[in-house]
């Protein structure tokens, strides 16, 4: 069996979909398919059990797993450092994400990208989820990491769902000490971003009644959080925006709302190496750090 089958049967065990999977290969979903079916046939046993849209590993296919990763892992050493010796892996990659993402995670990311790939170059942009889709849309960034509430779901491989969250100064407590109620929200204005549209917010403001005059807009996350500090107001966003400080509290909602940040890319249909390759160096990252959790 190649290369290519294991691969893809390491990627529908890590995303759970063959969909998604032919997504982040650039294959049909009928040849991904058709590779996990001969895979299966050739070596006697199922590797997935089918339950609805989702595939799982049987028994038999987690105790393959170690092995096929290992031995992918190894076939790419075996390729970048050929690719390294021959210094044929060039070319220019465009990155979009959230300040959050940039600060946090894009930094481990990009040391070990440019380890493996010193001649590829890497161009960051920040934004909001409109500006992001928009470059996108007209080809100015290579890739996005970024939530799915605007993307097509065609070109969209999800990595990490997270809670959105109430974040409140450190003194305040909702009646129930344990998530925030509508009663709760009402208790101070709503800070959002100067440009805050992300829909899963508006869901909360809009069921929860919030009049428009309890909410007010600051252009910048770390104005937000220093209005909540200083006992402004509540900020609704998502938890991986936490400051991880001590500051301020964190309370999940009465009706809990999942987001699902994932990789965009600018055109599905061809994907440059360097594109490709940056693209394989995210996931990598967050299943190596177990945040791949979609």
């Amino acid at each position: 069996m190649s290369y290519n089958s294991w691969n893809i049967i390491s990627t529908v065990a890590e995303l759970h979909s063959v969909g998604q999977a032919a997504i982040f290969l650039n294959l049909t979903p009928s040849a991904v398919s058709h590779a996990v079916k001969k895979v299966e046939e050739d070596i006697g046993y199922p590797i997935f059990i089918r339950e609805r849209n989702r595939f799982e590993l049987t028994d038999n296919g987690k105790a393959l797993l170690p092995y096929i990763q290992n031995y992918l892992k190894a076939n790419r050493a075996l390729q970048e450092e050929a690719a390294r010796l021959k210094n044929t892996t060039e070319g220019t990659v465009c990155i979009a994400s959230y300040s959050t993402v940039i600060k946090n995670w894009l930094p481990f990311i990009l040391k070990s990208f440019h380890e493996k790939y010193p001649n590829v170059k890497t161009i960051i942009r920040q934004s909001n989820d409109m500006e992001i889709k928009d470059w996108l849309d007209h080809g100015e960034i290579d890739i996005a990491i970024a939530f799915n509430s605007f993307f097509n779901s065609q070109s969209f491989i999800p990595l990490h769902k997270t809670p959105v969250v109430c974040f409140t100064p450190k003194e305040y407590v909702p009646r129930n000490g344990v998530y925030m109620t509508r009663d709760d929200l009402l208790d101070m204005p709503i800070i959002l971003r100067a440009y805050d549209f992300d829909q899963a917010i508006n869901k909360v403001l809009s069921s929860t009644d919030i009049p428009s005059t309890s909410v007010f807009r600051i252009d910048a996350d770390e104005s937000c959080y220093e209005y909540i500090r200083n006992g402004f107001g509540f900020r609704i966003t998502t938890a991986i925006t936490y400051p991880m400080d001590g500051t301020i509290n964190a309370y999940p909602l009465e009706n809990e709302l999942i987001r699902t940040l994932g990789i965009i890319t600018s055109s599905p249909q061809y994907i440059s190496p360097a594109v490709n390759l940056f693209r394989k160096e995210i996931l990598s990252f967050f299943a190596d750090n177990s945040l791949l959790n979609v």
